[in-house]
């Protein structure tokens, strides 16, 4: 087509409306990176979380409940209950919490209403493969990768822990300290 726009076109006036996250899954994200920066074996009380957040601690419980299913957190009720990472942040994949926490489905159900074209159908095919993409590049990032540097000392500051990056949280995983003033390289 001779007036059809670039992809890069398509991108920029598409991008912010077309890629939907859900609040479910933002606030599990926002979760588990508050929970990379616990010690080792401590709990932190969903309550505590959600007001931090400024969201509704029953909303955050049910996140936390699911993340437990998926095995991602443990979860311990009780006066020294709460929440805590059950895998090392290194080795738990963007990709895959946010299919576990968005769900993963099709960008396009062809078959609620059942389209003539389903049997042959090229959109269908692209629509697939750009959602397998969006996956596999999340994928490249770890859940330690997007909670540390900038990310880590922004939750700091929220949870009134250092913030300055002279005294920049433990990595509990790791024998030297995170760089609080620095964003991790992308991938591993």
């Amino acid at each position: 087509m001779p007036n059809s726009p670039s992809p890069e076109g398509c991108a920029a006036s598409l991008g912010r409306e077309l890629l939907h996250l859900s609040l479910h899954t933002d606030y599990g994200l926002r979760l588990l990176m508050r929970l990379t920066l616990v010690e080792p074996g401590a709990w932190i009380a969903t309550p505590t979380i959600a007001q931090r957040f400024g969201i509704s601690v029953h909303h955050l419980q049910k996140i936390a409940q699911a993340l437990v299913r998926a095995g991602v957190v443990e979860a311990r009720q009780g006066r020294a209950g709460g929440v805590r990472l059950a895998q090392n942040p290194r080795d738990i994949r963007l990709g895959r919490l946010v299919a576990e926490l968005e769900g993963v489905g099709t960008v396009v159900d062809c078959r609620r209403d059942p389209c003539r074209l389903l049997s042959r159908c090229r959109l269908k095919w692209a629509l697939d493969a750009a959602e397998q993409a969006f996956f596999l590049e999340l994928d490249r990032l770890t859940l330690a990768d997007v909670a540390a540097g900038s990310t880590a000392a922004a939750l700091g500051a929220l949870f009134d822990e250092p913030d300055d990056g002279s005294s920049a949280p433990a990595d509990p995983f790791d024998d030297t300290l995170a760089d609080a003033s620095a964003d991790p390289a992308p991938g591993n």
